[in-house]
């Protein structure tokens, strides 16, 4: 196949968001103008996100075969460590489970069996452009008091071990940091049932004063040892005061909201009970006192994180506790703002219609009065008189929708064609890693690779940005009609598997599975 590569560049403007002619596709371009309804869940770091649970021993370590878009590997490490005795009279009640299946203290990487298989697994999600959000735990059930722990002979008490932890993040971090391009987050883990930091020695709670130092000192360990790109996720606003340095609430929300608050780029935050009830089981609290702030100021801040996925699960409730536990789920158009604001990007069972949230979301359409400001009726026409599920399902993250396309309908060899048109962010979200934008022409097997100097992340949630593109002909292209893809793509280690995370638009266009393009229209060559 014949490639070959040139360089142009490009004027763009970032618009507010703008009435569009849906029939404003001229000239060569090809390009349905309006939003088609798909789910698009291949396309990278965001939407539907399946997840399992690994076990690992020193003998076994089962390696994955992630596909799609984004999915979401927890590793359970209980074998690693010698577990501890923390435990309180709710948990029991609860039906909790205390120290089940620990090992001893010991590395990760005493054999290699862990990182033959993580390195596997990695390459795999490499090689089928999916990224990855991982979640290492010493639970992946409901146990309490799996994490490494100190026992002194003759002395009762537990002592806390977070430098067993910490060697661990250390051993985990060696690993993964080589795929920085395939894994977008680490979920910090590493204490509580499912590591979900809760219920736990570690946490910052009743049980040891909402003593800060010991979840600090192990979501700095993450921050410190993975790689720069790489974001960092905490279970909820309070591990976040923790690590701002905050006690108090109302002085943290004053700083989130007069912007003294310097936040951490890559330091976010996933929510396992989302939509449970109106503080999302616990995840907020109902007054703003430490550690807990109320969902609305939870929103505040997430609103400002829009560098960091945000997603989770949504809550396992009865239908009972979701009847009166104030869902925000049934607030139409402020509900649509919640979504935006917090930029949700992934949950991992928007797709289990069979649970009790799901099930509830699917009752609930999304109608023309749940428009917000800067969401437009043409936008999401296809998800009006539909489920919530479905739109939030396809609206995850970014989603870019061509709102205006135009294109030359000829050139000569030597000269120069003309593509411009409007592309919108329709999704909750924005890209959260470098974009890298290319015009491919196709002729039959031959194709030209032609890069432009287009910034696809300034296509910001809910905002319009303006493309023209003045494309050199090469003088040695075979004349006859040759198609034109637009290709936006994240930078993997390699072409090919860049290639692979090539992004469908929301437009009913023409995709090519094997580009990863998206076909604009047609141009004759003279």
């Amino acid at each position: 196949m014949l490639r070959q590569i040139l360089s142009i560049g490009l004027v763009f403007t970032t618009f507010q968001t703008v009435g569009i002619d849906a029939q404003a596709a001229t000239r060569g371009s090809t390009i349905e103008c309006k939003e088609s309804g798909y789910e698009l869940p291949d396309n990278v770091e965001r939407g539907r996100c399946p997840y399992t649970w690994v076990t690992v021993t020193d003998k076994k370590c089962e390696v994955q075969n992630p596909t799609g878009g984004l999915c979401s590997i927890m590793y359970d490490l209980r074998y690693f460590s010698n577990g501890n005795n923390f435990s309180t009279s709710n948990l029991k009640a609860w039906g909790y489970k205390f120290r089940q299946g620990c090992g001893e203290n010991r590395s990760l990487l005493t054999t290699d069996v862990f990182k033959d298989s993580l390195e596997q697994t990695l390459k795999n999600a490499r090689a089928n452009g999916t990224a990855l959000v991982l979640r290492f735990s010493y639970a992946s059930d409901n146990t309490v008091g799996n994490e490494p722990s100190i026992i002194k002979e003759g002395d009762k008490t537990t002592y806390h071990n977070t430098e067993q932890i910490r060697k661990h993040i250390k051993e985990i971090s060696g690993i993964i940091n080589n795929y920085k391009d395939v894994v977008l987050a680490v979920e910090c883990g590493m204490f509580g049932p499912w590591g979900e930091m809760h219920s736990s020695m570690y946490d910052i709670d009743t049980w040891n004063g909402y003593d800060t130092q010991f979840s600090n000192a192990i979501i700095n360990r993450w921050l410190e040892k993975l790689d720069p790109q790489i974001k960092v996720l905490v279970r909820a606003p309070k591990h976040l005061m923790g690590y701002y340095g905050y006690t108090d609430s109302e002085a943290f929300n004053d700083a989130v909201a007069d912007g003294s608050l310097e936040i951490n780029p890559r330091l976010g935050m996933y929510n396992d009970g989302y939509l449970g009830d109106s503080t999302d089981v616990g995840t907020y609290g109902s007054n703003n006192h430490f550690p807990y702030i109320t969902r609305e100021k939870g929103l505040d801040l997430l609103e400002k994180m829009d560098q960091v996925p945000f997603g989770g699960e949504c809550a396992y409730v009865s239908e009972g506790e979701l009847a009166t536990g104030g869902t925000t789920m049934y607030g139409g158009a402020d509900f649509t703002k919640e979504l935006y604001r917090s930029h949700l990007s992934f949950l991992h069972n928007i797709n289990n219609e069979g649970e009790v949230v799901i099930g509830a979301l699917n009752k609930v359409n999304f109608e023309s009065n749940c428009l917000i400001p800067g969401l437009e009726k043409s936008d999401v026409e296809p998800y009006i008189g539909h489920s919530y599920r479905k739109f939030m399902r396809d609206h995850m993250g970014y989603r870019l929708l061509v709102k205006e396309s135009s294109l030359s309908q000829k050139a000569s060899r030597g000269g120069t064609f003309n593509m411009s048109g409007k592309i919108k962010n329709v999704g909750f979200g924005n890209f959260l890693t470098p974009k890298t934008t290319e015009i491919v022409l196709k002729k039959g097997d031959e194709t030209k690779v032609i890069p432009v100097d287009f910034d696809a992340t300034e296509i910001t949630s809910l905002t319009t940005v303006s493309y023209n593109f003045d494309i050199p002909v090469p003088s040695d292209l075979a004349k006859g009609e040759w198609d034109v893809y637009m290709r936006i793509r994240s930078n993997r280690a390699d072409e090919a598997s860049s290639v692979k995370t090539g992004i469908r638009f929301a437009n009913p266009c023409d995709f090519d599975k094997n580009l990863k393009a998206n076909k604009i229209g047609t141009i004759k060559i003279n």
